[in-house]
């Protein structure tokens, strides 16, 4: 099967041909949440009162404690892999970068990830596709326990439309515990320790800001199976009953991709 298609298929087992062609085509919809927080990023940039600055300022000293190291004048190189933070900024760096002194000391002010997706690092590349993974397995599993092991692509379609208009939904939840344990996954791998254990920080936590949060970093990935399925990504996000910061800017780049990609096929 060569997606995208205009039209699901009901035909038993079609639903496999999805799940093969989201693991094999990983980077498309991986770089989307990247985009989405990148561009969400920016927008602080333009905001005087908000000490973000973006990425490091090459060939710039500032007095700061780097990477936990003592308060020091510190020559920046653009390889650094740690953020700077407020708290890291002497009194006079802040008054250097005009950022307030009541300013938030857990708000970062350099971030190494502030850059176009192909100049990440392989470990964070990894990571967001490890989140575009596990869509397509908690898709599968879903809906081999729900439906049948031989599901179609128009229960690939009725699944994402039901999670996404429902977030407290199965599927919803089915699809954000498998976010979760891909996130944790990546975070093992990365450092060789589970951080979080993963029943305690999926339930144990209701705030609304949280689970949202949740729901962008792969939402751009459930849009993206959707489009492949014949679906208009600006359409379904129109169910949303929740705020999705830059999601309709993901919605439209889904789209204009998808019409190239049918012209081709």
């Amino acid at each position: 099967m060569r997606y995208p298609i205009a039209i699901p298929s009901s035909v038993p087992g079609s639903g496999s041909a999805v799940y093969l062609h989201l693991l094999a085509s990983l980077k498309i919809p991986s770089e989307l949440p990247h985009l989405l927080w990148y561009n969400s990023q920016r927008k602080k940039l333009e905001n005087k009162h908000d000490p973000f600055k973006g990425f490091f300022p090459i060939g710039k000293e500032l007095l700061c404690s780097y990477g936990g190291s003592e308060m020091r004048t510190y020559l920046f190189t653009g390889k650094e892999k740690n953020p700077v933070y407020v708290k890291d900024l002497s009194p006079k760096a802040k008054m250097e970068l005009g950022i307030s002194n009541d300013a938030n000391p857990a708000d970062k002010v350099y971030n190494p990830n502030f850059v176009p997706y192909n100049e990440l690092s392989e470990n964070t590349r990894i990571s967001n596709e490890t989140v575009s993974m596990s869509l397509a397995k908690s898709i599968s599993s879903f809906l081999c326990t729900k439906k049948d092991i031989l599901y179609t692509e128009i229960d690939v379609v009725n699944m994402l439309i039901t999670a996404i208009k429902h977030a407290n939904s199965d599927e919803m939840r089915t699809i954000l515990h498998g976010n979760h344990v891909a996130w944790c996954a990546a975070r093992f791998v990365e450092s060789g320790q589970m951080e979080e254990d993963i029943k305690r920080q999926f339930y144990g936590q209701n705030d609304i800001d949280f689970y949202i949060k949740d729901i962008g970093t792969i939402m751009p990935s459930m849009l993206y199976v959707l489009a492949l399925l014949g679906s208009d990504p600006t359409d379904v996000i129109k169910n949303l009953d929740y705020d999705l910061y830059g999601i309709e800017e993901v919605a439209e780049t889904l789209k204009a991709y998808m019409k190239s990609e049918q012209k081709k096929n």
